[in-house]
């Protein structure tokens, strides 16, 4: 029988049943086994879209937690770019930030509800003049953040003060 490569054939139901049974009480290769820390560093250094030095990620103890900026940073569809020095700021300013560790370990005490989760907001929106440099960043819950919205960082904090007067 000929095989032709790329083209898919349909497995039998039997035959997903021996592959099961082959399978049954065979140790996984992996299994309890945990990469060393520096590999972990070394495999976001290569992944981050900023160039940074393995040392200077490897300052920060809490590798979740500098993911979790990464990701705060990264995953703004184009909305949010920095150079890689003002993301070195960047990292510097929120990793022992009071504000964003409460949100953190909220969200990790929470199971990592959605609504809880670190967002990065603008202080001055950028609709309204504001932009990227780390001095008008700041981290709010998710849900915070979409409340927010364009509102200027004043008028938020008037309106979350006098929230009561909102709801019937």
């Amino acid at each position: 029988m000929k095989i032709e490569y790329g083209r898919k054939r349909p497995v039998s139901e039997l035959h997903r049943q021996n592959i099961s049974k082959a399978c049954k009480g065979r140790k996984i290769y992996n299994e309890g086994k945990k990469m060393p820390k520096r590999s972990l560093y070394k495999n976001m250094q290569a992944h981050l879209r900023f160039n940074v030095s393995l040392e200077f990620l490897q300052q920060f103890d809490d590798i979740e937690k500098l993911k979790m900026l990464n990701r705060m940073a990264t995953s703004r569809s184009g909305r949010f770019e920095i150079s890689d020095t003002d993301y070195q700021l960047y990292i510097l300013r929120f990793y022992y930030d009071d504000a964003f560790n409460k949100i953190y370990q909220k969200w990790l005490n929470s199971g990592k509800e959605k609504y809880f989760r670190p967002s990065i907001d603008h202080v001055t929106p950028i609709s309204l003049g504001g932009n990227h440099s780390v001095e008008n960043l700041q981290i709010l819950t998710w849900f915070e953040n979409r409340c927010k919205n364009d509102m200027a960082q004043a008028e938020w904090d008037r309106l979350k003060n006098n929230i009561g007067d909102y709801f019937v």
